[in-house]
């Protein structure tokens, strides 16, 4: 549906061959002079027109009623049924996307408790459009009473909304979920949803319904919106069939006149599902809020390096690390300070002072290996911990970020802003003892000075570690 800007018929021509291929399916799929078992066609295309609004006009819409049409035409219905019945299915449709998109994206999404209830309350409304509709147009064509008629329509099409369309808004883009796949899935929830949906079809009863509730639950507080919206669908779709296939020996009494089992089943399923998609969608939010505050306390906001509180724990790490080794590996820190950097901001206001330390900090990580640490201490003052590398060694490597930090020219109007850094390092050879990271700091911080006092943009090293006898 995401077509070049110059492209206007191709995206019609997508919705129109969308809709006859789902009403076609549709169609082909329910029973013989029966109402559909269940009739996907509105909520998918809802939710396409609330994903991609551009095509949701008069135009479309118009489009999306004529291939529904166009549809059952070619399945031999009639001329006048067939217009009348998708008329009913296009109320759906409008209904539904008219009420969810007048809410905030954020709503609209899912991601919200009150967006869950929102796509609930539409999709109500659309179902009563619908049954409404039916029983104003579509009577002729039905031998029920009018309330069952409206009984029949509002539960399906509502059962069908409140399982498909929390599929279609709740949907990643491709490429986050081309990234998610690759983590791992726990698989405990999944088994034991699917072993409580085999225990609900082999008990049976009304009460069976009720089995997958804890299990559902189980997976809105481990899965995502979206996994949770796709097994909510396979949870209600097979209790929907397993009712109306009389597998769960589902029976009620007949208090109301018109109401029917499968309406009973149809309705009770519906709102089961609302539970486990607002823990899913409130677990989401936790979960996305711990990331922010763990990604404020490791990260540094400005130029996206490690923080120097996240410096300091992994640091730490790594020297007891080292020490746990009989013999340790070597080991270098860098101090690393930009030349005149309060001139630049000085001369050039605070803006450009920020462009350049993250300029400076890409230039690094450009440079250095992913096991190696990079952190911003403060200001224009960063680290780098150089595992593996002892003191001699590593000079080499505070060369090559001397020299890329002196060739990288910054555009500052119609002139070129250049950089320096001094560098400090100071560290420990394989065979001597670990020293601590306040002293490795200490030291390191030393030969910046001296770099700093004997003309700046150079690598100083810190004098070797006396040894006290």
């Amino acid at each position: 549906m995401v077509f070049p800007a110059h492209s206007r018929l191709l995206p019609y021509i997508a919705l129109f061959g969308l809709t006859f291929a789902l009403t076609l399916g549709g169609i082909l799929a329910r029973p013989i002079e029966s109402l559909s078992l269940f009739w996907p066609v509105n909520a998918v295309l809802a939710g396409v027109l609330l994903r991609y609004p551009r095509q949701a006009s008069f135009k479309g819409f118009t489009l999306v009623w004529l291939a529904m049409v166009a549809a059952d035409l070619a399945c031999g219905s009639a001329w006048a049924p067939a217009l009348w019945f998708n008329l009913c299915n296009l109320g759906v449709v409008v209904t539904v996307w008219w009420l969810l998109s007048r809410l905030p994206r954020l709503h609209r999404r899912m991601r919200t408790p009150h967006g869950v209830l929102s796509v609930f309350g539409a999709c109500a409304a659309g179902a009563v459009v619908a049954a409404s509709m039916a029983c104003a147009m579509a009577a002729p064509w039905f031998e029920k009473s009018l309330q069952a008629t409206w009984l029949a329509w509002f539960s399906e099409q509502f059962s069908t909304s409140v399982l498909v369309l929390p599929i279609l808004l709740t949907a990643p883009s491709a490429r986050a979920l081309v990234r998610s796949g690759a983590q791992a899935i726990r698989l405990a929830p999944l088994l034991v949803l699917l072993a409580s949906l085999a225990f609900s079809i082999a008990f049976g009863g009304p009460g069976a319904i009720a089995f997958p509730i804890a299990a559902l639950l189980w997976c809105a507080w481990t899965y995502s919106p979206f996994l949770v919206s796709l097994l909510t669908l396979t949870a209600g779709s097979t209790l929907i069939v397993a009712v109306a296939q009389n597998l769960m020996h589902f029976s009620v009494p007949q208090s109301e006149p018109g109401v029917t089992t499968l309406m009973s089943a149809r309705l009770g399923i519906a709102m089961l599902v609302l539970g486990p998609l607002v823990v899913a969608c409130v677990s989401q939010a936790n979960r996305s809020l711990l990331a922010r505050l763990a990604r404020q306390a490791t990260i540094d906001h400005l130029t996206g390096l490690l923080s120097r509180s996240a410096f300091s724990r992994r640091a730490n790490a790594l020297l007891d690390s080292r020490q746990q080794h009989a013999q340790g590996l070597p080991l270098t820190l860098m101090m690393l300070d930009i030349d005149h950097f309060k001139s630049i901001n000085d001369r050039h206001g605070h803006a450009v002072g920020d462009q350049v330390l993250r300029q400076f900090a890409r230039t690094l990580q450009d440079q250095l290996h992913d096991e190696e640490l990079l952190a911003r201490l403060g200001g224009e003052e960063f680290v780098v911990v150089l595992p593996g590398l002892a003191p001699e060694r590593a000079k080499f490597t505070a060369e090559r970020l001397r020299r890329a930090v002196q060739d990288l020219h910054l555009a500052q109007g119609d002139a070129r802003l250049q950089i320096t850094v001094s560098i400090g390092l100071a560290g420990c050879a394989a065979d001597e003892a670990a020293p601590s990271l306040d002293e490795l700091l200490a030291r390191a911080d030393q030969a910046l000075y001296r770099a700093k006092a004997h003309g700046r943009n150079r690598v100083e090293q810190a004098e070797p570690q006396r040894q006290v006898i």
